[in-house]
């Protein structure tokens, strides 16, 4: 390799070094975005299935012994004219999941479709309480708030049927 490559792959070097150096110290005095609130709209609801043993027997468990948020109907209990005819249900929250970045507000409005009562709470990534325990009745809106201070995962979380009814709000880092 010749003096003059070698110069000018030393040159190429310094000048690529020079401007991370600048791109690094640029960022460093950069302003982090502003605090954003997310209004959120959500619906408690109860989503069902069903079928009939003909089709397909019931299954072995109660699903409602598996889970507060599942329902089951057996055969001849789903509808009383149609004594095959087995349901399933289970309760949730949709949308189930939302991603806000740490410092944002996150504006929750609810409209409580199904279900006549919801204890319902927010926690914040550590498991303290962030919002305090509601009662949320069928046909009813219920707004609240919190900041996403803490990165990791808040959980809206309905006493009532959980695990399955529990909506996840993902905090990133700024």
């Amino acid at each position: 390799m010749s003096k003059r490559d070698l110069g000018l792959k030393t040159v190429i070097v310094l000048v690529g070094v020079a401007g991370l150096i600048l791109l690094v110290l640029g960022n460093l005095g950069a302003q982090q975005r502003p605090a954003t609130t997310h209004t959120v709209f959500l619906t408690a609801l109860e989503i069902k299935g069903s079928t009939t043993a003909d089709k397909l027997a019931p299954p072995p468990l109660n699903p409602a012994d598996l889970s507060k948020g599942y329902g089951f109907k057996g055969p001849g209990q789903a509808d009383k004219n149609a004594p095959q005819k087995w349901e399933v249900s289970s309760y949730i929250f949709a949308p189930a999941a939302l991603a806000v970045r740490q410092g944002d507000t996150v504006a929750l409005t609810a409209f409580v479709v199904n279900g006549d009562e919801h204890e319902v709470w927010i926690n914040a990534p550590d498991g303290q309480k962030v919002v305090a325990n509601m009662m949320w009745n069928r046909g009813r809106e219920y707004r609240t708030q919190f900041v996403a201070e803490k990165v990791g995962t808040y959980q809206l979380v309905c006493s009532n049927h959980a695990p399955s009814m529990v909506a996840a709000f993902v905090v990133l880092p700024q």
